[in-house]
Formats: C-alpha cells, structure tokens, sequence
C-alpha cells in the first residue's frame, strides 16, 4: 500500500475541512475513504476515526483514544461533584446524565465496512457511539448510562 499521505484538519469559517496533500479538499465523512484508501487498512483506524468524526462534528466531540484514561477522568469529575446539588438551568455538571456503562467503550474498530468509534460531546462531557457506514454519514448515539 503506498505511504500515507499527507492530511491536515482544518476549519474554514466555522465548517470543518480535510486537506490531502495541500490539493485535496474534502468536507464529508464519506469522502474520506475514497481519497484515501488507506484508512481501510486496520493500522490506520485511530486516523480514520479521528478524520471522520472532525468532518462530522468540528470540536463538538473529541475521539475517545484512550478508554482508561477516558473513564478515569470522568469519575474523577464525577466525584468532584456535590450528588446533593438540585440540576440548575445552564449548570452542566456530569451527574445531570449519569455515569456511562464503560464496559460499552472501545478503540475504533472497523467491521464489515462500517467504522465504530467513541467521542465525548465537549460541551456535556457524556460519551457517545458513533458509527460511519456505507452512506457516508456518521450517527451518534448517546452510550447507556449505568446510573
């Protein structure tokens, strides 16, 4: 397979962009593949993930890479916070939303054509599944809270 081209993440007025080799511009999830087949080699999941969910979502998820450290750091705040403390309008606070089913965490993986991976939502700090399938898009889904 050839070398891994050069790829940068950038942001043009708001809208998040991709740019290979300085020449390529790609703006969508599903055009990541195509315009570079080597994301579709397993050693580079971690990239595509990181790829798709920048197009996708800009700095409103960050890729899960490390579920230890993730979960790690969410019980961290998690027990930082008062669990007597009423839920106010604008006060975000983790315990609003519970605490994840970490079992459900993984590194990216790409199974049958479809790309899984976990981000945290940056302004809630809950983790999300996301997947990339055949059509392009990538779908986040809340993971199951345990408590």
């Amino acid at each position: 397979m050839a070398d891994f081209p050069n790829v940068q993440m950038e942001e043009e007025g708001g809208v998040p962009v991709v740019l290979v080799n300085h020449t390529t511009r790609l703006t969508s999830p599903g055009q990541l593949a195509a315009a570079i087949p080597q994301l579709l080699d397993p050693k580079y999941v971690m990239a595509y993930a990181q790829l798709a969910n920048h197009l996708a979502q800009l700095d409103r998820f960050e890729l899960i890479t490390d579920v230890a450290e993730f979960e790690a750091e969410y019980r961290a705040q998690w027990n930082e916070e008062d669990p007597e403390e009423v839920p106010l309008p604008g006060v975000n606070r983790l315990r609003n939303y519970g605490l994840p089913d970490f079992s459900l965490l993984a590194r990216p993986v790409m199974v049958d054509g479809v790309l899984t991976f976990f981000a945290v939502n940056t302004y809630m700090g809950v983790p999300y599944r996301a997947t990339l399938g055949a059509d392009g898009a990538v779908q986040y889904e809340p993971v199951a809270m345990a408590e």
